[in-house]
């Protein structure tokens, strides 16, 4: 009989008191999140600094982008794999995907907005995606020094990580077309980043997996993100921290908006002494994040096995 404790994900309150350093608060959510970081790999952060009003104008905005013409879309081009506009075998139907990097960059957030809204009526997309990039860094940001606290790293490492920091922030649209079951529209996976922070408009479909092998659907609560270990995160804790396993299941004759902020460390990750002793031996070598990233795609591309690009990029 499944636990009925597995059924749902730890609930984080990131209210202005924990937001707080020194405070009581803090103290008691930063060990909240190292423990579901650790366990579960992922948690739910309830962060009100995104207001309902925010979100709907977010999510209004990205209706409007993904009803833009495919050819319009495709101007959202990267050097990397994924970065840009993506859909699944070509086919924008069912699942299709836009990105901004260094998405907390106003300058890089109005790139987008002029290559696809040239006679400039964007309705204010630039500002309203550009404040929401910018919240998500901030909690994200709180998510990485707590992290860092909770494991006795000294507070400079930790300043240093956060300015080699980039963000990716992508917009994903999955469509159901009348099927009577759940479809997978994103495969089992795990992120290559540090940190991933997920919401969605309000159509469920986001699922994560347990330590046991049980998957289990994200309930969105109001104003909530899911935040995400990545294999980044895993390498650097010494394996301490577990990457988050997810999914998409889409609803029949359903369409899901879905916005993440992915955080990548520009610099080379090292795995601090304070999380390496004789109970934790030095599992990986230090690595540089986004040549892990660029590994991975590397691999996927040739079609080989990607479920421990980690430990074969970097693994002692």
């Amino acid at each position: 009989m499944d636990n009925p404790k597995l059924q749902k994900l730890p609930v984080i309150n990131f209210g202005k008191e924990k937001l707080q350093h020194g405070t009581n608060g803090w103290s008691f959510a930063r060990n909240e999140v190292r423990h579901a970081l650790e366990e579960c790999g992922c948690f739910l952060a309830v962060y009100d600094a995104v207001s309902f009003k925010l979100r709907d104008s977010v999510f209004s905005a990205l209706e409007k982008l993904f009803d833009l013409p495919v050819e319009t879309k495709k101007k959202n081009t990267s050097d990397r794999d994924l970065f840009g506009y993506f859909s699944i075998d070509g086919d924008s139907s069912n699942h299709e995907s836009m990105g901004i990097e260094n998405s907390t960059d106003i300058e890089e957030v109005k790139k987008l907005s002029k290559l696809v809204w040239p006679q400039g009526n964007d309705d204010n997309f630039s500002g309203i995606i550009h404040e929401c990039a910018n919240l998500m860094s901030e909690l994200e940001e709180v998510v990485i020094r707590m992290v860092y606290e909770s494991y006795g790293v000294e507070k400079l490492k930790c300043d240093s990580h956060l300015d080699s920091n980039m963000h990716l922030l992508r917009f994903n649209r999955y469509i159901s077309h009348g099927v009577d079951e759940k479809t997978v529209s994103s495969n089992a996976h795990t992120d290559k980043t540090f940190i991933t922070i997920l919401t969605e408009n309000r159509e469920n479909g986001l699922e994560v997996k347990l330590k046991d092998g049980q998957w289990i659907p994200v309930d969105f609560l109001p104003s909530s993100f899911v935040v995400m270990a990545g294999e980044a995160a895993m390498a650097w804790s010494n394996s301490r921290i577990q990457p988050c396993f997810h999914r998409v299941l889409t609803n029949a004759n359903a369409k899901r908006l879905s916005l993440g902020l992915f955080s990548f460390n520009k610099g080379v990750i090292h795995i601090p002494q304070e999380l390496i002793d004789d109970e934790h031996p030095q599992r990986f070598k230090s690595f540089d994040n986004l040549a892990l990233l660029d590994f991975f795609l590397e691999e996927k591309r040739m079609g080989l096995p990607t479920d421990s690009t980690t430990k074969k990029y970097c693994g002692l």
